[in-house]
């Protein structure tokens, strides 16, 4: 009798196993992107065991919203799906586990068909050709549309011939009537002093003072016999110093300072410092042999 009762009892169970499944119900079957979708799946022979509905679709389907409400009354899931992407798409294979632990029965969902159509007509076919650029003719009214450039630029014009017509042209003759010339003696005897003054020797600056004392006497030849000596070398100035209008003693005894000068400044040497003062001393007598008996009224006392 206990064989048959165990027979039955497998029986009956295999035969409410196999009973068990799950239907799905989609609607609409077609839509555009983005439009609502509702998906109900239902749990058949479910036999008053616990229900695990999926979560999570596809990728492309997208779960808005679940509703729970009819598990426990009619094993159904109802769902709230949408999808923005176009295509076709089969909703499939989905487990649903009827009841807990070893017990448990995964079923899978039967598959259900969507077509998502885009909102915007398919035109991609109708594509045309861009037409060829047309150049505009030219219109001289567009240059209105630039005329603060050139009143720019008429007005920096004026601004400045006026400034180099007036005041510039002032400027310069102020400046060259309020600096006072001094005779040309006097202004190498002051710079003589002054080159003395600042004791270039004894501070080993040998340089400076051959550069300044070669261009305080040229400067002075220069005033003193009007020619362009401050822009000739040494070798120039010998040949110009040959004339007879030069005094002799010019080229006794400023060339041979003038040479030493080049070399100092050119050549790196180094002559004896003690030297210097004689040079200053020299550079005096030059000026008071050669100096105008009767300098020419400086500037200041024109004006007076």
């Amino acid at each position: 009798m206990r064989p048959l009762v165990v027979i039955l009892f497998v029986l009956a169970v295999t035969g409410f196993a196999g009973a068990s499944d799950v239907s799905a119900t989609l609607t609409p079957k077609s839509a555009h992107v983005g439009d609502t979708l509702h998906l109900e799946l239902r749990a058949n022979g479910a036999g008053g065991r616990s229900i695990l509905f999926p979560r999570a679709f596809e990728d492309a389907v997208n779960v808005l919203k679940m509703d729970s409400s009819r598990v426990s009354s009619q094993s159904v899931m109802g769902y709230t799906l949408a999808i923005y992407d176009t295509g076709h798409f089969t909703l499939a294979d989905f487990p649903v586990v009827l009841g807990r632990g070893a017990a448990a029965e995964t079923l899978r969902t039967p598959p259900v068909a969507i077509a998502i159509t885009s909102v915007v007509p398919d035109s991609a076919a109708n594509i045309k050709a861009n037409k060829p650029y047309r150049e505009h003719p030219f219109q001289w009214r567009e240059l209105l549309d630039y005329w603060w450039i050139a009143a720019l630029v008429a007005l920096g014009t004026a601004v400045w011939w006026i400034w180099r017509r007036f005041f510039s042209r002032r400027a310069r003759e102020e400046a060259a009537a309020i600096i006072p010339l001094l005779p040309s003696h006097d202004e190498a005897i002051r710079n003589l002093i002054a080159l003395k003054g600042k004791n270039y020797p004894a501070r080993g600056m040998l340089k400076e003072f051959f550069s300044e004392y070669s261009l305080i006497m040229r400067r002075y030849l220069e005033r003193r016999y009007e020619f362009p000596a401050l822009e000739m070398t040494t070798f120039d100035l010998a040949r110009e110093l040959e004339d007879d209008r030069f005094p002799q003693v010019i080229s006794e005894r400023l060339l041979p300072v003038l040479r030493e000068a080049d070399l100092v400044k050119f050549a790196k040497h180094l002559p004896d410092y003690r030297e210097c003062d004689a040079h200053i001393e020299n550079g005096f007598e030059l000026v008071s042999l050669t100096q105008y008996k009767s300098e020419p009224e400086t500037v200041e006392e024109q004006a007076a």
